[in-house]
């Protein structure tokens, strides 16, 4: 009979090599119920599985449980760049919820201030600047990304700016 392991760290490379959602789901939820469960947790690593299981709940589309995670990934570790980008973004998703621009925009700055490097964050920001209505400063933005050669920059202009 299969023994499941109570290691965390096992149980999240379990689930990241999953094709299969719900297992992934439920690999997750053990990792950081094992690692809660640690008289010292590793605040880091419960950011990090809590971030990719919301990255699985937004793939679903399963609002309240990725926005959870998301936030809880930040409460675990303020300074993960990619759980403010997901978090960002998904206070774009209109079929979640009325869009949220600001609190968008709040999320994606401190992605990017976070990740300087990561362009595919700055094109975001770009993005929700467009559609709140800073159109000019978006487009700018997402025209500088363009010159640096990030081309994803480019469809982003002619979804969004022309």
């Amino acid at each position: 009979m299969f023994k499941k392991s109570k290691d965390p760290r096992k149980l999240a490379g379990m689930a990241s090599r999953s094709n299969d959602f719900g297992k992934a789901v439920d690999l997750y939820s053990d990792a950081l119920k094992y690692e809660k469960k640690k008289k010292n947790p590793d605040g880091k690593f419960l950011s990090d599985i809590y971030l990719l299981r919301g990255e699985i709940y937004l793939s679903q589309g399963v609002a309240l449980l990725s926005s959870s995670d998301f936030l809880n990934s930040i409460e675990y570790n303020a300074n993960n760049g990619i759980a403010h980008n997901d978090l960002g973004i998904w206070f774009t998703i209109e079929q979640f919820n009325l869009p949220d621009f600001n609190k968008a925009l709040e999320h994606l700055n401190k992605a990017v201030d976070l990740c300087p490097l990561r362009r595919d964050f700055k094109m975001n920001r770009a993005i929700v600047k467009v559609k709140m209505g800073e159109k000019a400063i978006g487009r700018y933005e997402l025209d500088q990304l363009v010159i640096d050669g990030f081309e994803e920059a480019r469809v982003a202009i002619e979804k969004f700016c022309d």
